[in-house]
């Protein structure tokens, strides 16, 4: 926990290697404070298809965060904000997003719970 998907069409990525783009949200989530960096997980899933504003041609790069709840409305829209300027930075891309989902902790269990 925090687990951090990015969603993109491969074409959004071929000018920058995958690693650099999990590399840059693992660094952004460190940054905020509000996670442990042991703690934090990022993924990239690229699609081979896709349409976007009705054109199959169009990149998009969204960030699906999911945290335990917690946090400030204001921290996890400050969390977005920094990703989604750090891979404008970085990408050549109109289509960047980013939300974050609260975990309950209620119903949260993992292998070490056991």
């Amino acid at each position: 926990m925090p687990h951090f998907i990015i969603h993109t069409n491969t074409k959004a990525i071929q000018s920058v290697d995958a690693q650099t783009i999990l590399k840059t949200v693992h660094k952004q989530a460190v940054s905020s404070g509000l996670f442990d960096e042991n703690d934090i997980k990022v993924r990239l899933v690229p699609f081979e298809k896709s349409l976007v504003a009705g054109k199959p041609d169009n990149d998009f790069i969204h960030v699906f965060g999911y945290i335990m709840g917690g946090r400030s409305t204001a921290q996890k829209s400050k969390l977005s904000e920094a990703i989604v300027k750090k891979l404008d930075e970085l990408l050549n891309t109109e289509n960047i997003a980013m939300n974050v989902y609260d975990f309950e902790p209620q119903t949260y269990f993992h292998r070490k719970m056991i």
